[in-house]
């Protein structure tokens, strides 16, 4: 393979080497050992609820996100092997409930995910390791029978993602992380009206996103937030036989359930 060649996969020629001249052996190994961890703890209040706790450390070595490493392991790459691992530390805390004689769950929790050492791009090309992101919020959600022949399942999460440090990537000019809805929200409900026959509806709600800043020019900054319904329909014909008639997007709402970076193609619901 010769060396001084140019786009993936290309051999950087050794010093003394001219370009163009046969290489048989490239070093590209690299090899290190990661610790990720998480522990928690839950404390019974009562005999229906308890609180708890989780914290999480994970850890991703340079060049994981494009699986690539820089072949010299250094030098100007956002795939240097001498830069230190992107670290994501996850903090929850949460208490969950029985009520209704145990038949429904109730839960909430407030989470924090903090990203640092993120590689960035300096203004004159070079390559650093100062940027930081954060994912914080709540969370509220309900599972189980309201009655024997009425169940429900649903929740709601508000989050805000943030770069606490680095470059705005929005196409608003905002420091919010792209394509993350700052709110979204679920519920359906069934009802088993006689021994055969079951009913149910519900709707999904997903929020406005920012689009990435890429330069493309007259593409929209977000996606607007969608209300969506579905139901269905089931009858038993006998316990080895069901029939389902599932009916998505009820009322034929518009709607772009995600778009690309530049913006140019969206993805209809």
């Amino acid at each position: 393979t010769a060396c001084g060649g140019s786009g993936r996969g290309a051999i950087t020629c050794p010093a003394g080497v001219a370009k163009g001249s046969p290489v048989t052996t490239v070093d590209t190994a690299k090899s290190g050992n990661l610790v990720n961890w998480k522990a928690g703890a839950l404390y019974h209040l009562t005999e229906n609820g308890n609180v708890y706790i989780n914290y999480a450390v994970s850890q991703q070595p340079p060049g994981g996100n494009n699986f690539a490493l820089a072949q010299s392991g250094s030098g100007n790459s956002a795939n240097r092997t001498d830069f230190k691992p992107q670290k994501a530390n996850t903090s929850e805390i949460g208490t969950k409930w029985q009520v209704l004689d145990k038949r429904l769950l109730l839960t909430a929790a407030l989470f924090r995910t903090d990203i640092e050492n993120e590689v960035e791009q300096n203004d004159d090309g070079t390559y650093s390791q100062y940027g930081k992101k954060r994912v914080e919020g709540y969370e509220i959600s309900v599972a189980g029978n309201i009655t024997p022949a009425w169940q429900v399942i649903g929740g709601y999460t508000q989050q805000k993602a943030t770069i606490k440090n680095g470059k705005d990537v929005a196409q608003d000019g905002s420091s919010s992380l792209p394509y993350t809805p700052e709110h979204a929200f679920t519920l359906w409900s069934q009802y088993q009206a006689t021994d055969d026959i079951s009913v149910g509806a519900g709707a999904r709600y997903i929020g406005s996103m920012h689009k990435g800043s890429d330069g493309a020019v007259g593409t929209p900054a977000f996606t607007e937030g969608y209300w969506v319904a579905d139901a269905k329909l089931g009858y038993r014909v006998n316990r080895n036989l069901d029939f389902q008639l599932n009916v998505y997007n009820l009322f034929d709402t518009d709607y772009v359930a995600s778009i690309n970076k530049s913006g140019y193609r969206y993805h209809p619901g």
